[in-house]
């Protein structure tokens, strides 16, 4: 029975619901085929990526998990996957510290690429030698997050998807940047063809909300009633993530009203400081129009209260629904999440 936990989930025991994409997943990592997991923020990727990997260490497959949250370019992607690398591939491989260091990688505290060194070369060689050696699986979650050397990166997965048989890459995040190059790449992009299976994860329905508070309340031994409950997925929405906050909170013996506050709150703080950043180098405009969209507006509505271009506003909105934070229903645009909702009116 799962309960509540703070992080991603690591075992099939603790994830709740999401029985059928986590089948997918492992049906295309077995079968040698590369998947991409979207969905919005809180909606549980990281943990159905990680369950995966578990999942099939037990079948003889090794995992490198690599958080990219921050990263801005190749190279700096490229440091983060070496930093990665459990200290059990190197105690078990002998010769790899040697084997990086000869190709220009510094080992110690912080792994950086020297100058001089490339690092998609760095990366194609390691992964091709772990690869001779292991079944691999790869987890880069948030990999939209890459923004500098798209076409090099590309390039590299292309070089590593045609050479390599026992490597695999589960890609977690949102379909802007890179991930919405891999998804749908053009003729002429290297990975045309060989796309990645999109598994996605949406919000849960209020009956699902309420069954993972109310099992784990019950794993916690924990009084509610179903008011209470009823209330929280009002205030929080019905994301895993949020409702996690709550239910952690009245798990080690936080009153109601108490834990659905501070949830509320370090679920608002988050969700401002994502909107903030996706709001760099974008005009004063956007605040407005994030406003809107937490009441619901019309699109001729938000485009004469901005007063911009038809092609900026939809820019935006089409952003936004990759984001999986806007959803348009009767012409009507609205954040359908309401932490979001509230963070945005908060900007």
């Amino acid at each position: 029975m799962a309960g509540f936990i703070q992080g991603p989930c690591e075992s099939r025991e603790e994830l709740f619901d999401r029985d059928e994409e986590l089948e997918m997943t492992l049906k295309c990592i077995r079968n040698g085929v590369w998947v991409a997991i979207l969905g919005p923020r809180m909606s549980g990727k990281t943990s159905l990526a990680k369950v995966s990997a578990n999942i099939l260490r037990e079948e003889g497959y090794e995992s490198i998990y690599v958080n990219l949250i921050g990263v801005k370019g190749v190279r700096e992607c490229a440091e983060r996957i070496l930093g990665s690398i459990p200290r059990s591939f190197i105690e078990r491989i002998g010769e790899l510290k040697g084997f990086l260091e000869a190709l220009g990688v510094k080992i110690g505290l912080e792994t950086k690429l020297k100058p001089s060194t490339s690092s998609t070369k760095v990366l194609e060689k390691l992964f091709f030698e772990l690869s001779r050696r292991e079944k691999l699986v790869v987890i880069l979650d948030e990999v939209q997050e890459i923004k500098g050397g798209i076409g090099h990166f590309l390039t590299l997965l292309y070089r590593l998807r045609t050479t390599t048989r026992n490597l695999s890459f589960i890609f977690t995040g949102s379909a802007i940047g890179l991930m919405k190059t891999l998804l749908n790449p053009s003729p002429k992009n290297p990975m045309y063809g060989r796309t990645p299976v999109k598994v996605e994860l949406k919000p849960w329905s209020m009956k699902l909300a309420l069954e993972f508070l109310e099992q784990g309340l019950k794993k916690c031994n924990m009084r509610y009633s179903e008011e209470e409950l009823e209330e929280a997925i009002r205030e929080l929405g019905t994301l895993p993530g949020w409702l996690s906050f709550y239910g952690l909170r009245r798990c080690v013996g936080k009153p109601h009203e108490k834990a659905l506050k501070e949830a509320k709150q370090q679920a608002i703080d988050i969700a401002r400081k994502e909107l903030q950043n996706m709001l760099k180098n974008r005009g004063e405009w956007t605040r407005k129009a994030l406003r809107m969209l937490a009441l619901g507006s019309r699109w001729t509505e938000i485009l004469r209260e901005t007063r911009i271009s038809r092609k900026a506003l939809r820019d935006l909105l089409q952003t936004l629904k990759n984001l999986y934070l806007v959803t348009e229903e009767n012409g009507v645009y609205r954040i359908t999440d309401p932490i979001y909702r509230q963070a945005a009116l908060k900007l």
